[in-house]
């Protein structure tokens, strides 16, 4: 009686199995006739059954319907999911899980490369259109698809995490960044994107942490060498940063980014009251030199036309501060100090309407040549570029 009792049990277990696999087979007609709403209705059924939860054919099919969804254009089949990419990986995974045969993995992988393209396509398309947050995503969506087969797309990665840079998202690019390195991906714009990802957050720690690990794996890179420079730069490190880039311009003498953060930093010791007056001085032509070598190997180099122009006109409103101090009877070195402030001005004059020349919208550049020929007498231009500020900021 026991024994009949086990083979009733056995063969209900084999029937209810058979049936689950006609409910899956059932699930793949809906699909193949394109009833996708039937179809997850089957399917779902299927791998909730304990007869068939470890079916590798029913997740993948399960797989093959929610990709389906995914890329539909009938807004009614598209409304059962609003997110179905999920559910496609989840079932490929599973699918592949148990298939030890990989029956299913040729088939898995094609489609899996499909759809990875198809993202991609949308994440060019969205980059192109300056929509960098939806860039951000397609790109990881990519490489998540294609991570489903076993295969780290670093290009979709490297992408995902430029694209969430643009988009301000520094959180993401980080993970995304840090998940490159993970997979033993490492570039030397790699620890120096990451590290300016901290710098600009003003985290000194990782900062220097990643700059360093790009060091120790590219000891003679130089932008390497030129983030660890900016990360100085960011925490007030000056002896450091001056130590670097002087070294760096011995042998490299055509790079004018490298000149003009040379010359930035010249620019903070002339502004550093607590400096000596001959040190100030002596960091003034240099600053000034530096400045102009960038500008002799990028002419139209906005940035430091507008700081030499600007270091120019600080160098002036410390004379006038100066010289506005001295005493009534001291007439002669007045009228001397004020031809320096207005000598000062007039050499800052061309820096600056070159400047405003590649940038006419900027108020700031504006504003400052306003004040020059305000004070040096220039009343045709005064008034010219006061209408323009007038335009700009009514």
């Amino acid at each position: 009686m026991k024994r009949f009792a086990f083979m009733m049990v056995l063969a209900l277990t084999i029937t209810i199995a058979f049936g689950q696999k006609n409910v899956r087979q059932t699930a793949s007609n809906y699909l193949k006739a394109g009833k996708l709403d039937k179809a997850v209705e089957a399917i779902n059924a299927c791998i909730a059954n304990p007869a068939t939860i470890e079916d590798a054919r029913a997740w993948f099919i399960r797989g093959n319907i929610y990709l389906e969804i995914a890329n539909t254009t009938d807004e009614n089949y598209r409304a059962l999911d609003p997110d179905p990419l999920p559910k496609v990986l989840e079932s490929y995974e599973k699918s592949m899980k148990y298939d030890p045969k990989k029956e299913f993995f040729e088939d898995i992988f094609a489609k899996l490369n499909w759809e990875r393209n198809n993202l991609y396509n949308i994440a060019v398309d969205a980059y192109n259109n300056q929509d960098f947050t939806k860039a951000m995503q397609s790109f990881a969506s990519a490489a998540d698809v294609i991570a489903v087969s076993g295969i780290a797309d670093t290009v979709a990665l490297l992408n995902t995490a430029y694209c969430a840079t643009l988009a301000n998202d520094y959180e993401n690019a980080k993970k995304y960044y840090i998940l490159l390195l993970e997979e033993n991906y490492q570039t030397p714009a790699l620890f120096v994107s990451l590290s300016d990802l901290y710098r600009i957050e003003g985290d000194q720690e990782n900062a220097m942490k990643y700059i360093q690990m790009g060091k120790e794996a590219y000891p003679e890179d130089p932008t390497v060498f030129l983030g660890e420079t900016s990360v100085f730069l960011t925490f007030n490190l000056t002896d450091q940063a001056l130590r670097n880039l002087l070294a760096y311009i011995e042998t490299d003498t055509t790079n004018f980014s490298v000149y003009f953060a040379l010359g930035t930093i010249y620019d903070k010791i002339v502004n550093d009251t607590t400096v000596d007056e001959a040190t100030r001085i002596d960091a003034l032509e240099k600053a000034i030199t530096a400045y102009k070598r960038s500008l002799k190997l990028n002419p139209e180099y906005f940035n430091a036309l507008y700081n030499i122009g600007a270091l120019y006109v600080n160098t002036a409103a410390a004379i006038e501060i100066e010289a506005n101090a001295l005493p009534l009877d001291k007439v002669e070195e007045y009228e001397t100090m004020k031809a320096e402030l207005t000598n000062y001005l007039e050499l800052a004059a061309p820096y600056l309407e070159q400047a405003t020349s590649m940038q006419p919208d900027d108020v700031n550049t504006l504003q400052t040549l306003r004040l020059i020929y305000s004070r040096t007498g220039q009343n045709e231009k005064l008034r010219e570029i006061t209408a323009k500020i007038d335009a700009l900021t009514q």
